[in-house]
């Protein structure tokens, strides 16, 4: 897989067709509000990175992406939470996460820890929407910061609110994350404007069948333990029994 920085303006607007399309689908759908050029700044602005599969029939279909930016390049979306004490040019906020699938959503986000890495970033900072579907079970890693949001700059294709929640991830889990995804093994080409790597679903179902074999070993230990200690009481209870 390749994770590409976005620099020409065709692939800027790729970008933003894909990610209208994936908005439109997620839970009910949703889009930006007519009035708001938040999204319009970050597509200006921001990092945009995309995921192409090079090796396929189609190395220039976008299979996924993301926009980054660290707070010294311009301030987060939303004041809250306050991250003022922290260095901003360390300090990386991510949305506008798009994927055609789930291997292209995988691979983004191990090609995004990649980019943070090299970045030496200390905190990344998402809003997840909360409502009206919950979206942040998917960061198990992050901690929620302050109450979920109403999100003034986009609501559902029905006219709904929208709530997001901000979420931390950083120190060791931060670290941890981006430990694995370059130690994995990576490419940087075209001075770091170009990373490629294995496509890591196939690891992280491998690693997920691992923890489950992990689990279901460690429950059968469990029902064994208890069944011995039901076993040993009983034999108690027989020789009580017996010595009466």
């Amino acid at each position: 897989m390749e994770l590409r920085l976005l620099e020409s303006e065709t692939e800027r607007a790729a970008f933003e067709h894909a990610l209208t399309q994936a908005r439109a689908s997620k839970g009910s759908g949703f889009m930006e509000k007519r009035r708001s050029r938040l999204g319009r700044v970050h597509l200006a602005f921001a990092d945009l990175w995309a995921v192409f599969d090079e090796t396929s029939s189609t190395p220039d279909r976008m299979l996924a992406g993301f926009a980054m930016h660290s707070l010294d390049l311009f301030s987060q979306s939303y004041p809250k939470p306050d991250l003022t004490h922290l260095p901003p040019a360390e300090v990386f906020e991510v949305g506008e996460l798009w994927a055609s699938s789930l291997g292209a959503g995988a691979a983004a986000r191990h090609g995004g820890f990649i980019v943070l890495g090299t970045f030496a970033a200390t905190t990344l900072l998402i809003y997840p929407i909360a409502k009206p579907w919950d979206l942040t079970g998917n960061y198990p890693d992050y901690r929620a910061v302050d109450a979920p949001i109403e999100w003034p700059f986009a609501e559902t294709l029905d006219g709904q609110k929208i709530y997001v929640q901000p979420m931390i991830l950083d120190g060791a889990n931060l670290a941890r994350r981006i430990s694995s995804a370059m130690g994995a093994g990576f490419e940087a080409l075209d001075g770091s404007r170009r990373f490629r790597f294995d496509n890591p679903l196939a690891a992280a179902i491998e690693e997920r069948r691992r923890e489950r074999m992990a689990r279901a070993a460690h429950r059968e230990q469990r029902l064994a333990l208890a069944h011995t200690e039901r076993r040993i009481d009983m034999d108690r209870m027989s020789s009580a029994i017996s010595a009466k």
